[in-house]
């Protein structure tokens, strides 16, 4: 009974309030969304709803069987104003990259990198396409970026370099690791102040430490 009880509590408790919390009183109704690494789609769906029947959400998923499950997990009113896209985001370098595994196979844990989370080496399984954001959004707005992409948030971030600064959309980033902290940079150099989730302001200069989740706004 009492791992029944537990199981109830874990469902009903939301999934990183704390950012859920932000990214709710922060995206508007008509906004474009992008959720990059999205899984089965937990924001996804939050941004769904928050953009509102004028908004517009594109959920990128590399995974193919990640992406295909995604799809069958938006509801009826969430589909008409969602995009899923099985692709990789990278900087644009490549128009297809090799997707590895990662801790356990764990389904959230597919890369681009050829690392784990511990940095482990891990083999390359399938071939995927790829597309920076300059180039996806290059014709239209985007308001804000959920990125969480298992160690290549530098890659993500200099692939969109120009909307970062012609179009400043807010981010939401999970640093995994070390090299995709250097990814901080683009942001700086774009102006963007980097902050917690509770607005605590972040140090971000040469040497600093990094931090998991962060919050980055223009300037």
């Amino acid at each position: 009974m009492r791992a029944l009880i537990a199981r109830v509590v874990r469902r009903n408790v939301p999934y990183e309030p704390e950012v859920q919390a932000f990214i709710a009183g922060l995206v508007r109704p008509g906004w474009t969304c992008a959720d990059v690494g999205a899984h089965e789609g937990i924001y996804t769906r939050l941004l769904a709803k928050l953009v509102g029947e004028t908004g517009r959400v594109v959920a990128f998923e590399a995974h193919r069987e990640n992406a295909r499950r995604l799809r069958s997990l938006l509801g009826d009113e969430h589909r008409g104003r969602v995009t899923v896209e099985n692709l990789a985001v990278t900087d644009g370098a490549a128009g297809r990259v090799t997707l590895h595994p990662g801790r356990g196979r764990a389904s959230q844990e597919w890369n681009v990198t050829g690392f784990d989370l511990e940095g482990r080496p891990t083999p390359a399984e399938v071939e995927v396409p790829a597309i920076s954001l300059d180039v996806y959004f290059a014709d239209g707005p985007l308001d804000f970026v959920k990125l969480d992409v298992e160690g290549a948030e530098a890659l993500v971030l200099r692939g969109m370099r120009r909307l970062l600064h012609d179009c400043a959309p807010a981010l939401v980033v999970e640093f995994h690791t070390p090299e995709g902290w250097e990814g901080r940079s683009e942001l700086l150099d774009a102006g963007y102040r980097l902050l917690t989730t509770t607005g605590d302001a972040i140090d971000a200069g040469p040497g600093a430490a990094r931090v998991y989740q962060v919050v980055a706004l223009s300037s």
